[in-house]
């Protein structure tokens, strides 16, 4: 995946979750955009992330296929 298209995915699933009206909603983009590639999830931690985020607790992001 490029820059570009990390950055894009971020922008996509920020706008996507600032319009969020309700915690459902919330916790629905979060599960759509982890199966979408447009977050990842930390292993250790279970906190979400942004794909242009490349390290949590001090390990790298786990790739998928």
């Amino acid at each position: 995946m490029t820059d570009d298209e990390r950055d894009s995915r971020s922008i996509a699933i920020t706008q996507l979750l600032g319009a969020a009206e309700t915690s459902g909603e919330i916790n629905a983009l979060h599960r759509v955009a982890r199966r979408a590639g447009y977050l990842w999830r930390c292993p250790t931690c279970r906190e979400d992330h942004y794909p242009n985020r490349e390290t949590c607790c001090g390990k790298p992001r786990p790739h998928t296929t």
